[in-house]
């Protein structure tokens, strides 16, 4: 026995390795080595590529191979903006969204019979109000909500997350009364022409005064939950998600995502931005975590979304159908923005100067040109290279404007989407020309940007490939309309917007984002190579699974560590009902 082992210690590689791939397409968003036969993983990190003849020799009695069988492997994939937790606690709301829905009597009865069956004490809630999609969707009033119930607080959330429409019950239950003010940061409670709530919550400071007001879902419940949209990020082929503005709906959203990334193969990594005060009372500084929760800046918002009415466009809205019956706009609007040009300069040169990377909100030129022109001022006064402030969505930024941004080291992620979902609507809301440079993303390949794309979940649900397949063919949903043929980009470029541009975006790519030696071995396998199917298919492409650090993830909901978040609920649960029982 002894001979065999000394035998098998001479015969094995001087530097053997955990893994390796091999067998397939290896595409590794690295320009220097684009595709590679094989590729060997050592204690999490990619230790080696080239040839199959040359890697397999790294390999002893305990290397796992693993054959990818003419499938494809790339880095793992990164979504560039989300809302995990607002995702995972809308998931258990009431689904209103027009992505499901044809008309308003449906939306209607859905929550008119959620308020019926509501428990003593809980509000409804509705995600998803979308007057753009469902063409019979006005919106909703005061005196209507009240009829349906006017003890249950109703909260309908609008698709883009920046308008609700709620009854008086919510009013009562938030302590919101006609003298309440604005809250900073652009949120109004609407008034009618008499000075009276009209029961339109608009933009996030105002919706966040309600958020805070609302129910908590228990901590236990919310991790479980955002454990659970952890691994459907992970099953969708993300390695990693940027966390712009965690929502407070479920208590103080850091220290819960904080926690999750201590877990054994916790799904994905975030990188997260929260909002102001959020980051002030934290006092984390930039880069506080670990590897896979880690703390990147803080999160703002100039203007709104195209569809309420909110992003501060250059001309205003077209007067139509859209625009004045479905969103119910004012005619000739232009949309508003939510700093004075002081605050915004106070408010970048603050988080600026404290060493942050800031990610701004931004979808109409006048919002956007504000933004560059405080940026001016704050470099020439207080220079700082390679700072990467994000400009976030920028729907209708300018040519200039790329240009500007690149020259000021601004970077830029696109929520493309509103090409897929909104395409057909965008001639009515903008007109056919300024629809055609809707969300930009060829210009700003051209100017030289490491541009990425995103989706905004749960803004729009999660699907990297189509989003790459919109960035690359700008057609419209369920039809052939391409929208902006101009602003096509490849599908080379659309890789790398979902890859090593989001990892230079968030200073990971040293790290993250390619498949180069030293990186994390964060890796996607798909059932084709995008780069050989046709551009019209590349929304038809399968994740096979994913892994970090060398470790396949489980995205199934029954792992140990959801198991264990279940029974510290249940716990929970059982000693609220001990409590409620021995005080009676």
């Amino acid at each position: 026995m002894k001979k065999v082992v000394n035998l098998l210690l001479i015969t094995a590689p001087l530097f053997a390795v955990d893994l390796i791939f091999f067998g397939g397409y290896i595409l590794t968003m690295d320009d220097d080595q684009p595709v590679v036969e094989a590729i060997a993983v050592e204690s999490g990190r990619i230790t080696a590529i080239g040839t199959e003849q040359n890697i397999i020799k790294l390999r002893d009695w305990r290397t796992k191979i693993v054959n990818l069988q003419g499938k494809t492997l790339m880095p793992g994939l990164i979504e560039a903006h989300c809302h995990p937790i607002a995702t995972a606690v809308l998931s258990q709301v009431v689904n209103i969204s027009g992505f499901t829905y044809n008309s308003r009597a449906e939306i209607m009865a859905t929550i008119g019979s959620a308020v019926k069956n509501a428990s003593p004490g809980k509000w409804v809630l509705a995600f998803g109000w979308d007057p753009v999609l469902v063409k019979d969707l006005r919106n909703p009033i005061l005196a209507e909500l009240d009829s349906i119930s006017t003890e249950v607080p109703i909260f309908i959330l609008t698709q883009m997350m920046h308008q609700a429409f709620v009854n008086n019950a919510v009013y009562k239950a938030a302590e919101i009364t006609r003298e309440t003010p604005d809250p900073p940061g652009g949120g109004m409670f609407l008034k009618d022409d008499n000075g009276n709530l009209n029961g339109v919550i608009y933009e996030f400071s105002a919706l966040q005064h309600i958020l805070k007001k609302m129910p908590k879902t228990p901590q236990g419940t919310a991790e479980l939950l955002l454990n659970l949209q952890y691994a459907k990020y992970a099953k969708a082929g993300y390695t990693s998600i940027a966390a712009l503005g965690p929502v407070d709906i479920a208590g103080y959203p850091l220290n819960f995502m904080a926690n999750l990334s201590r877990n054994a193969n916790v799904p994905v990594r975030s990188f997260v931005y929260p909002l102001k005060k959020q980051l002030d009372q934290s006092k984390w500084p930039s880069g506080y975590g670990n590897d896979h929760f880690r703390i990147k800046g803080v999160k703002l918002y100039m203007d709104g979304s195209p569809y309420t009415g909110g992003a501060a466009f250059a001309e205003p809205y077209l007067n139509t159908e859209v625009t004045l019956k479905r969103m119910n706009l004012q005619p000739d609007h232009h949309g508003k923005v939510n700093y004075s040009e002081a605050s915004l300069l106070q408010t970048l040169t603050k988080y600026h100067n404290a060493g942050y990377q800031i990610a701004i909100h931004a979808q109409g030129e006048i919002a956007i040109q504000m933004i560059l022109n405080a940026f001016t001022e704050i470099l020439k006064k207080y220079p700082r290279s390679n700072h990467r402030h994000r400009l976030e969505h920028n729907a209708l930024i300018t040519n200039n404007q790329i240009i500007q941004a690149q020259k000021l080291g601004l970077t830029l992620s696109f929520f493309i989407d509103h090409v897929y979902y909104y395409g057909n609507q965008l001639p009515q809301i903008v007109g056919p020309d300024r629809a055609a440079r809707f969300m930009p993303l060829g210009s700003a390949f051209a100017a030289g940007h490491k541009t990425s794309i995103h989706t905004d979940n749960p803004a729009t649900p999660v699907d990297p490939f189509r989003v790459i397949s919109t960035a690359v063919t700008r057609k419209t949903r369920n039809t052939d309309v391409i929208l902006g043929p101009a602003e096509r980009v490849t599908i080379d470029d659309g890789l790398k917007a979902v890859t090593i541009n989001a990892a230079w975006q968030l200073f990971e790519d040293d790290q993250l984002g390619s498949i180069t030696v030293g990186k994390a071995a964060d890796f996607v396998l798909l059932s084709h190579n995008p780069l050989l199917v046709n551009p019209e298919n590349i929304n038809n492409i399968s994740v096979l699974s994913t892994w970090i650090d060398g470790n396949k993830i489980n995205t199934s909901p029954w792992t140990w560590v959801n198991f264990k978040l279940l029974l510290l609920i249940i716990i929970d649960y059982i000693h609220i009902v001990i409590t409620d029982w021995l005080n009676m």
